[in-house]
Order: structure tokens, then C-alpha cells, then sequence
């Protein structure tokens, strides 16, 4: 019987090593970094921001006539409304702490909630769009029906990104469990099954037929930029794309599993 992947079982899985670690700071251990929250400068300042840059920077070219100021003042206007924020008082997180042992949520009330490594069971990181869309991080609690939001916190794809890589080695060795004693593991709702002799990928919409591949003919799975699963073959022109929490954990789980299959086919 096929296993599904889901972070709840691979949690469950994990051995005992993936425990939290108490260190003499807390009961999360010491602290590694801590990411504030924001506000950022609404789009309406900004133009009035890049407007009076602008009008600086012409002034500056008329008075010293020449024109090289312009951009160096252009781009120190961009740098500055980009980079521009203040602590944020109101809703959601007001900052989150990285600990060696887990993460600690601080509110705009000053309330905390720990979470260890042995309870947060994914997290995801979705950049923003280009219409508006803001920067978003997802941290699944075990057990939890929802993720945690987490949004205009200063280096939310750095914190999200270390969260991944703390749970992957845990992850993986859950995987590698499944596939030993169910056989099989299947991402992204059945989209994908992973085996010991290769990969069958089901697309999502029809007419597209069901597609097997080799590990032979499997040439790189990897975690995409928008924290995806990519898998390349060499007969498929473009690369299989799938939505799937911790890509990170489940591409390097696919590399262990193909290069074994190789190792053991030469």
C-alpha cells in the first residue's frame, strides 16, 4: 500500500534526535536570530518618495550641470523606500525568534507561542506577485488544520528557509522509512508516486495520460525558487512541477533514491 506523504506521519517518524534541544537560555534553547516586524511605506508615499527624488535629482544636475547625479540619487530613492519599515504594532506576529530548539511567535501583545522542532511539521514560503501580492510565510504546527500566517517580517524567505533546513534531515529519514516498509510514497495527492524503480506522475488534468519514468531516465529533482518540487527527465522537454510543503526535503529524499538505483544498476 502506497504511503501519502504528509508531515504529520513523517513527524511521527522521526527519531528521537529530532527532539527539540534544551539549552541554558530557555526551553528552546539560545537564541540564533531574531526577525522583527514591519510596516511598510504605503505606495502612495512611495510616489511622492520617487517624485521628490526626481525633483532632487534635477536640481542637483542643473546646479552642478552635468547629469551623471541623476541615477546615484535614482537609486538610493529606490533603496530607501524599499528598505523603509518601522516596528509594527498591530495584528499578527510582532516578531519571531529562531532558537536551536524551535521557533517562539512574540504578538503585538507581548504574548508567546513556542514552538519546538518536534511541533512545527512544515513551512512554506510564497514570495509575493507582482500586483500587489504581499510576502508570505506558512508554518504548520503538528497536528494543525491551518497554518500560521506569518507576513511583513524582515527576512521572512531567510527565516523560512532555515526552518527547511532544520526539518529536512528528519523529513528525509521519515521518507526513506515509508518508501522501506509501504513500498511506495505519493506527493502532492497522488500527483506522484515515488517507488524504488522510478516515478509515475498522474497530471492533474485531462486528456493528459499517466506518465512512468525509470530512474534511469530521471535526470535532477530539486526545490524551485517558489518552493516546489521540480523534476527533471530526459525525455520530458519541461520540467515536472509540483505544489509540495518542505520541496526541499522531498527533492534531496527523489536524489537518495535515484542515485541509489543507479548505484546499483552499474
Amino acid at each position: 500500500m502506497a504511503m501519502v506523504w504528509s508531515p504529520v506521519w513523517a513527524r511521527s517518524l522521526m527519531p528521537e534526535g529530532g527532539q527539540a534541544r534544551r539549552g541554558p537560555t530557555g526551553p528552546l534553547g539560545p537564541v540564533v536570530r531574531v526577525h522583527h516586524g514591519f510596516r511598510p511605506l504605503p505606495w502612495r508615499a512611495r510616489t511622492w518618495v520617487d517624485a521628490g527624488a526626481a525633483v532632487l535629482a534635477v536640481l542637483l544636475c542643473l546646479a552642478l550641470g552635468q547629469w551623471w547625479p541623476a541615477p546615484v540619487v535614482a537609486a538610493a530613492a529606490v533603496l530607501a523606500t524599499s528598505g523603509y519599515g518601522r516596528p509594527r504594532p498591530g495584528l499578527g506576529s510582532r516578531s519571531v525568534r529562531l532558537h536551536e530548539g524551535g521557533l517562539a511567535l512574540v504578538g503585538a501583545d507581548g504574548d508567546e507561542r513556542l514552538l519546538p522542532w518536534s511541533e512545527v511539521e512544515a513551512t512554506e514560503y510564497f514570495p509575493g506577485g507582482r500586483h500587489g501580492e504581499p510576502e508570505q510565510g506558512r508554518i504548520w504546527p503538528a497536528g494543525a488544520d491551518e497554518p500560521l500566517v506569518l507576513t511583513q517580517l524582515r527576512g521572512l524567505e531567510g527565516l523560512c528557509r532555515e526552518v527547511d533546513e532544520r526539518l529536512s534531515p528528519g523529513l528525509r529519514a521519515a521518507l526513506q522509512e515509508a518508501l522501506r516498509t509501504e513500498g511506495s510514497v505519493r506527493f502532492a495527492r497522488g500527483r506522484l508516486t515515488v517507488t524504488t524503480g522510478g516515478l509515475v506522475h498522474r497530471p492533474p488534468h485531462p486528456p493528459a495520460t499517466t506518465e512512468a519514468y525509470r530512474w534511469s531516465e530521471v535526470r535532477e529533482a530539486r526545490a524551485s525558487g517558489l518552493g516546489e518540487l521540480e523534476i527533471r527527465t530526459h525525455s520530458a522537454g519541461l520540467p515536472l512541477t509540483l505544489p509540495v510543503p518542505n520541496a526541499r526535503a522531498a527533492a534531496e529524499f527523489l536524489e537518495e533514491v535515484r542515485a541509489r538505483s543507479v548505484e546499483r544498476s552499474a
